[in-house]
């Protein structure tokens, strides 16, 4: 049996590496979550449904998706509320994709977080979860965790969100 030639050997390994770089090169970076607007757009008997306007950004060369958005919300560190989006969100490379997130709760969820609004001129509010996001490497999960205040004088006011992803 013959030995392989050095030369064969050396176009294996450069082509093994061309590979290997083409496909480190396309790793991901965090898609990121930044809250616009939040609405309360529906009222009933027994709860509300506010509407989160977020937007979500993806930094990479190329494009991904979104197959699940799972998140969660609490005012002045009282849990009041928490949802999934699921269903593809497609974000192209190096663009920002907006997305409504309704959130239905109960009074009896936000009764803890409303009273500690009582006598206050603002609210500090925190929504977190993660991003499922599929790509050549498989489906990979993502964490995020933002907060921010509401001005209750003004409601529509948000201060811009604060990043506390780790």
């Amino acid at each position: 049996m013959a030995k392989p030639s050095h030369r064969k050997i050396v176009i294996v390994l450069l082509t093994v590496s061309l590979f290997l770089s083409g496909c480190l090169s396309r790793t991901i970076t965090r898609p990121t979550v930044a809250i616009q607007e939040v609405h309360v757009t529906g009222l009933s008997l027994t709860g509300a449904t506010l509407t989160f306007l977020v937007e979500l950004e993806n930094p990479n060369r190329f494009g991904v998706t979104v197959t699940a958005f799972t998140y969660s919300v609490s005012l002045n560190d009282r849990p009041v509320a928490k949802g999934k989006a699921t269903g593809p969100i497609s974000i192209k490379r190096r663009s920002v994709t907006p997305v409504s997130l309704p959130l239905k709760t109960a009074f009896q969820d936000l009764e803890k977080g409303l009273k500690s609004l009582i006598g206050s001129d603002t609210a500090e509010y925190r929504i977190e979860g993660s991003l499922t996001v599929r790509s050549l490497f498989g489906r990979l999960e993502f964490p995020y965790n933002r907060t921010g205040t509401i001005d209750l004088k003004h409601p529509r006011s948000l201060k811009p969100p604060v990043d506390r992803s780790l």
